[in-house]
């Protein structure tokens, strides 16, 4: 893979000189990703990237259907085109639909406010009308806040490389959907979970004895699911030999498995969740061993051999080089031929035709069928007459071009073969990435299509993983299709259903049921963010947890604290919490974001008034006024954050530590406003600060060398709650 540059605007330049520079480079840095980011097959005119390593990424405009398509028009083509090849290319970012959609809406707004399509001409006006759309096309859930995200990186990249003509400064007004009600919630819970029924059938199932690979394959995949929390897609990176067994101090034995988590892109042991599910793992392999062996065993010759043509019983014995009749190719590719089509007739319309209708075709492949059609007589060809014998005995074509094994070899790679092979998935940085000879899900191509409604005749002239989620999707949730049975119809539920996706839902929920911390239970589950969402937990549930919300917090006198908050009348320290042994009471500060237990009698503000960085900080719920006090903070803190990023994209000095404060504060305001708004909070409850560890007395002390700064940044860390950093790095202890 070449060298890649970032794009580097030059202030002299013109904002439509300066797009011009950037889609040329774009163009320049598109085959640079090749082989590892994007595929060999992709060409910038296409009017999708999608099967060339973009998911998901036809330049399609708003509006567009597959009845009615609609395409993204130029010149706004090109400049969709350069973003994407600047994410997925240069950054590495996999994911392109929020950027896309993004876009989409934004050339629909540009020409409705503008009448071109001149991005050079955008202007916040433009970029709220695009958020109408947005908001009116995508409807369900957070789904126009995403893209509104998106659109708002989106300028803030425009900006960095002066592809605007008028400079401006721009926020998405879109916002999260609130909670709901608690209706709201019971319905999201019973949506988000999987039934009982759903897991008592494929349990029943999966204790049968199992003949049928498909069903082996679907009841196995979804035991895998319900044993550590995980997601149907990262399946394709479970190895054969997944298993670890550890054991503890007291010499308890434990299963893990080693299993690619994707959101935090490494490999990791994750623990089998309750004993009684050790055996089921062990009966998982056990059954997918004997379908899977001979598949793997084919992907290592493939890789092995990779000049070959792949062994087969109509195999001609033929060298590679030799020339071939028309009737071998057709027994080589296990294409039949009757009286009805003549192998020349079949290897063109079954074979040569379909692969040129493919629309990612390699440089090699796109060559090979080149030459072919090179020598292809395309006439109707000459007719053959038999002296003694009436009617036409036969057409004679006048072909130049030669077939061998090693041209079929080539196209039949090409036909058969995922793109990524002999990996089970596409490249990211720093992963390690599973090969077909080793995976726990590698069949042939075509192996598992009973009772999948597949009209398609299967060769095996390919691999693929069995569990993938399309295919598990439609067994486990059903179809339009009538010709594609689920695997609850097969066994007689017919109404029953389920989303892979659920089983993480049920297995985060009961992590939180047996009282894991969340930080704990995103490290299992193998992520970063919003761990709280997989949390189902039912009202009843939640509440008892907030009754102990905080040992410190005085729930007894929680309706009299709200009041005394909302009327301003003065509260006292037993107020807000139990007092220690020994401890006065005395009347406490309310700040405007809460109130403050520090003694003003004993010492001035060891933090001179920065309420979010101290622990001794509580918020109350119900209170309207702080409430609004913080959002107001968060309005503001968002202000300074992009201003300190722009100062910090022009290399200004300090500017990238006054970021990452910033950063710290808005994160810690939002998660407050978060947890007030909870509808299962009890007003006049308190919500406790964390300290940073950092008081006026300690900045002095380290601007004067007196201490440094690991001191207190260890000394805080052990007070604090530990980071998922932490976390992971204890699972590594745990994994050895």
């Amino acid at each position: 893979m070449s060298v890649m540059v970032d794009f580097k605007p030059r202030s002299q330049l013109a904002a439509e000189d300066q797009l011009a520079a950037f889609i040329e480079w774009a163009k320049q840095t598109l085959p640079k990703g090749i082989p590892s980011r994007v595929y060999a097959s992709i060409r910038w005119e296409d009017g999708s990237w999608h099967p060339h390593g973009f998911d998901g990424c036809s330049f399609s405009a708003l509006g567009s259907t597959k009845a009615a398509p609609k395409a993204m028009q130029a010149p706004f083509t090109e400049f969709a085109k350069a973003i994407l090849v600047y994410r997925r290319v240069y950054l590495q970012k996999k994911a392109m639909t929020d950027w896309l959609r993004a876009m989409i809406a934004l050339e629909f707004a540009l020409f409705e406010l503008t009448g071109t399509r001149d991005v050079t001409r955008v202007s916040a006006a433009v970029c709220n009308k695009a958020c109408e759309h947005l908001n009116r096309h995508w409807t369900k859930g957070n789904t126009a806040y995403q893209h509104g995200l998106a659109l708002e990186a989106l300028i803030t990249l425009m900006r960095a490389k002066k592809l605007l003509q008028s400079d401006f400064r721009w926020t998405s007004p879109l916002t999260l959907m609130p909670l709901g009600t608690l209706k709201q919630q019971k319905a999201d819970r019973e949506q988000k979970l999987p039934s009982r029924d759903a897991i008592r059938v494929l349990g029943e199932v999966f204790t049968n004895e199992l003949t049928r690979p498909l069903d082996i394959v679907v009841t196995s995949a979804c035991a895998l699911l319900l044993s550590a929390p995980s997601r149907a897609g990262e399946l394709a990176d479970v190895e054969l030999d997944c298993l670890v067994f550890k054991e503890d101090t007291q010499g308890n034995r434990r299963m893990f498995l080693r299993w690619y988590a994707e959101k935090i892109n490494q490999v990791m042991l994750k623990p089998v969740v309750k004993r009684e599910m050790e055996p089921v793992v062990e009966r998982v392999i056990t059954l997918l061993k004997p379908i899977t062996d001979e598949a793997r065993a084919y992907a290592a010759w493939l890789e092995d051999h990779p000049d070959e043509f792949p062994p087969s019983e109509g195999l001609p014995p033929r060298g590679a080089d030799e020339p071939l009749t028309y009737a071998e190719a057709c027994a080589a590719l296990k294409l039949t031929v009757n009286e009805c089509a003549s192998a020349r007739s079949v290897f063109n319309f079954a074979f040569l035709k379909g692969l040129e209708k493919r629309k990612a075709l390699s440089p090699a492949a796109r060559a090979l069928l080149a030459d072919i059609r090179d020598g292809w007589d395309s006439s109707a060809g000459k007719r053959i007459y038999v002296k003694g014998k009436q009617g036409i005995q036969g057409i004679e074509f006048d072909d130049r071009c030669v077939i061998t094994l090693r041209k079929l070899n080539v196209l039949l790679r090409e036909k058969y073969l995922p793109q990524d092979f002999p990996y089970t998935t596409p490249y990211t940085e720093g992963k390690a990435r599973v090969k077909y000879r080793d995976a726990l899900f590698t069949v042939r191509t075509g192996a598992i299509t009973e009772d999948s409604g597949s009209a398609a005749t299967a060769h095996g002239f390919g691999v693929e993983i069995a569990a993938n989620t399309d295919k598990l999707n439609v067994q486990l949730g059903g179809s339009n299709n009538l010709k594609k049975t689920s695997l609850f119809a097969r066994y007689g539920y017919p109404g029953v259903k389920v989303n892979t996706h659920a089983f993480r839902h049920e297995l985060n929920t009961r992590m939180h049921q047996a009282g894991l911390s969340q930080l704990l239970i995103d490290a299992f589950s193998g992520r970063t963010t919003r761990g709280s969402v997989y949390n189902h937990e039912t009202i009843e549930e939640r509440t008892q947890g907030v009754a102990a919300y905080h040992p410190k917090t005085k729930h007894s006198t929680a309706v009299q604290r709200l009041d005394k908050v909302k009327t301003n009348q003065p509260l006292s320290l037993v107020d807000v919490r139990e007092l220690s042994e020994g401890e006065q009471d005395r009347i406490i500060h309310q700040t405007h974001l809460g109130v403050c237990v520090h003694d003003f009698a004993s010492e001035p503000c060891p933090k001179m008034g920065a309420c979010l960085d101290c622990g001794l900080l509580g918020c109350v719920k119900g209170d309207d006024v702080r409430l609004g006090n913080l959002r107001e903070e968060c309005d503001d803190l968002k202000l300074r954050l992009d201003k300190a990023l722009d100062a910090q994209s022009q290399g200004v000095f300090g500017a990238s530590e006054s970021a990452k404060k910033l950063s710290e504060k808005l994160y810690k305001c939002e998660a407050f406003i978060q947890t007030l708004e909870n509808p299962d909070l009890e007003n006049g409850a308190i919500v406790w600060n964390a300290d940073n560890g950092w008081t006026l007395a300690k900045n002095a002390a380290v601007m004067s060398g007196l201490i440094e700064v690991k001191v207190i940044e260890e000394n805080q860390a052990q007070e604090a709650l530990p980071s998922l950093d932490d976390v992971l790095a204890l699972l590594d202890e745990i994994e050895g």
